[in-house]
Formats: C-alpha cells, sequence, structure tokens
C-alpha cells in the first residue's frame, strides 16, 4: 500500500495527492481574495503554502519517480500548515479564532495527514510516523491547555474530542493498511505460484500446462467467432547427439538461443511454450495455413540463424503446421500436427511441413 512499491502508476492515488494538494492551496487564495493579509499567518505562511503545493502539483505530472519523491513531501506539508497555524495562534493571542470551529477544522486537517502517511509510508512506518506525530501534537495541547491558548479560549474539551476522534481514525485505518496489505502479499504470491505452474523453468516460456490450457481456449474462441487457429510444432534437428557430444548444459544453452531466435519472428498474438524436450509448440490465432506456414518457415530460417553455442556446429529444427478443421478435437489437430513434424524428419529435416485439412495427403507446405 504505498506509492513507492508501484502505488505512483495509480490513476486514484494521483487523484488523491492532487486534491489533498489542490484544496489547502485553493483556500488559502480564496482567504486572500475575502479577509487579505492582515492576519500574520496568510501574510508570512499563506505565500509558501501557494509556492510549495503549486510546486509539487507540478511535479506530480513528471511520471512515477516524481510521484514518488513528491508524496512524502505533501504529508510534511499538511503537518506543517497545521503546525504552522497553531504556532502563530498561540504566539499571537490577537490572532487566536472567535470561535472553537475554526480551531477544530484545523486540527481536523492532522487526520487528512495521518491516512495519508499510510499511503506514503506503508502500513509499518505510516503507524511509526503517526504514533510519532500524535505525541508531538499531545504534548502541545497539553502546554497549551496548561499556559496558552486551549487556557484561555477554553477549548480543550472539543481538542480531546478531536484527538480521541484522531486516535480511533488512526486506529482504523491501521487496520485496514494491514489487510489490503496482506491481501496484496496474497495476490502477488498466487501471481507467483500461477507463474511457476506455468512457464518452463529453463527457457522461461509457457510450459505444456499453459499450451495445453490456452489451446482450448483459442478452440472455443475461434469456433466462436470463426476464425483460424493453427497449431505449429517445432522440433530441433539431432538434439541428442548435441546433448551426448557437448553436454547437458550445451543442451540447455542450445535450448535457451532457440527461444531467443523464435522470440524475434513470434508475433505478439502467438503463443510460443515448450512441449517437451526440445520440442516446442507455437499456437498462432487468427491464422490461416498458408500464413502459418510462412511464420513456420520464418521460424525455422530464424533457428538456423542462431549463434554458434560452445562450439555447436549449427542448429536447425523440422515443423509441423496444422490448423483447426470443424468440429475437430484438440487431440486431433495435434495428431495431424505431429505427423506432419514427423514427415518433415523423413524428408530430410530442416523444412516446413503443414497438412491442410482431414484426409488430405501429407506434403511440404509451399512457403
Amino acid at each position: 500500500m504505498r506509492a513507492q512499491d508501484g502505488e505512483a502508476d495509480d490513476p486514484a492515488v494521483r487523484y488523491v495527492y492532487h486534491v489533498v494538494l489542490a484544496v489547502p492551496l485553493a483556500l488559502t487564495v480564496l482567504a486572500w481574495s475575502v479577509w487579505g493579509v492582515d492576519d500574520t499567518f496568510r501574510r508570512l505562511v499563506s505565500p509558501a503554502i501557494v509556492l510549495v503545493h503549486g510546486a509539487l502539483l507540478v511535479a506530480l505530472g513528471r511520471g512515477p519517480r516524481a510521484v514518488r519523491a513528491v508524496a512524502p513531501w505533501i504529508v510534511t506539508s499538511l503537518a506543517l500548515i497545521v503546525l504552522a497555524r497553531l504556532a502563530v495562534w498561540e504566539l499571537s493571542p490577537s490572532s487566536r479564532p472567535d470561535s472553537v470551529g475554526l480551531l477544530v477544522a484545523t486540527v481536523g486537517l492532522l487526520g487528512v495527514a495521518a491516512a495519508l502517511a499510510f499511503l506514503v509510508f506503508g502500513t509499518r512506518r505510516g503507524i511509526q510516523v503517526n504514533l510519532v506525530g500524535y505525541a508531538l501534537f499531545a504534548l502541545g495541547a497539553a502546554w497549551s491547555a496548561s499556559w496558552g491558548m486551549l487556557a484561555e479560549t477554553r477549548a480543550t474539551g472539543a481538542v480531546v474530542v478531536v484527538a480521541a476522534g484522531h486516535a480511533m481514525l488512526i486506529g482504523v485505518v491501521w487496520v485496514l493498511a494491514r489487510n489490503v496489505e496482506k491481501l496484496a502479499a496474497a495476490r502477488a504470491h498466487a501471481q507467483l505460484l500461477e507463474l511457476q505452474a506455468t512457464t518452463d523453468p529453463l527457457t522461461r516460456i509457457a510450459n505444456r500446462r499453459r499450451l495445453d490450457d490456452e489451446l482450448g481456449r483459442g478452440m472455443a474462441q475461434a469456433r466462436r467467432h470463426g476464425q483460424p487457429l493453427s497449431a505449429i510444432l517445432v522440433d530441433l534437428d539431432h538434439f541428442k547427439t548435441v546433448n551426448d557430444t557437448f553436454g547437458h548444459d550445451v543442451g540447455d544453452a542450445v535450448l535457451i538461443a532457440t527461444v531467443a531466435q523464435l522470440h524475434q519472428v513470434v508475433r505478439s498474438g502467438d503463443l510460443l511454450g515448450r512441449w517437451g524436450g526440445e520440442e516446442f509448440m507455437l499456437l498462432a490465432p487468427q491464422t490461416g495455413h498458408a500464413e502459418a506456414c510462412t511464420l513456420a518457415e520464418r521460424c525455422r530460417a530464424s533457428i538456423a540463424a542462431t549463434p554458434v553455442t560452445a562450439g555447436v556446429p549449427g542448429v536447425t529444427a523440422s515443423l509441423g503446421v496444422a490448423t483447426l478443421e470443424p468440429d475437430e478435437d484438440a487431440r486431433a489437430l495435434l495428431r495431424r500436427a505431429d505427423l506432419a513434424l514427423y514427415t518433415a524428419k523423413r524428408e530430410g529435416r530442416d523444412r516446413v511441413v503443414g497438412i491442410a485439412g482431414l484426409g488430405e495427403a501429407v506434403s511440404p507446405a509451399e512457403v
């Protein structure tokens, strides 16, 4: 729940910061226009409010880093406004308010700073800032009740009520902030587990589980909207020889380099995943058979251009392409893609073969 942890990009957080800065600025300008600058506070402190809050508002528009830098100063500014107002009243008896309402409203601004502290500093540091601030406020109120403004205006009771309200507010916001942080931590943990469960740990692309899930969703969407869906199987040629000759560490490096090459040609809407071992799958939604074969050929050429890894002479791949047919299930689609891949291997490797439809002869793709 901290701006430092990424909340600075949240429009709601930015809105809160803008409001908290703009309201005192607008009230200061309004006070100038209505009452002038005959008051010590308006003559000495109000210009600082206009300059500081204006500068902070401008800084908020400079991106997340600026927001993170500005956020602590917003809390500090609110606290200093209240402190300056109370200090002027304490030191200048002639400027003290005639009614308790203005005093209560001024002290009430500390409640805004208290709540904002949790947003800016997080739960742990926010409660620390609030406890220190509350202790200082209590000491100042006790002194004023004995010898200063509160003793003169007899507004001690009202300030005690406001202080009690602040204490309850701090407690409630602290509990809410803790719960929000727990929910955020639980969500982040769940997302991490989901990522681990659907990502191949070596190549950092989708694993077979995610490919199965996305294939099911893609088939449902393709049928719902009458769109094509193609599956491309990619199998590295003679990969067992690489492992046997150079070792599994080099084999892993070849797999990682292959994925890097494939990422150069895979489109943003496609899903690349590791199907198993040295075999990969590329799901291409909204892609007809001819277009899928062209995409597969680009993948083949990119893999063939893979830089030499640890002395491996060269890497090639065989690819099989199949496009979803009406009333075809996932098993049948993958069977055709696998048959196309087997044909590419049988016909000499380092090539693309596609099966255009059910019952049609297997032939090299015309790419």
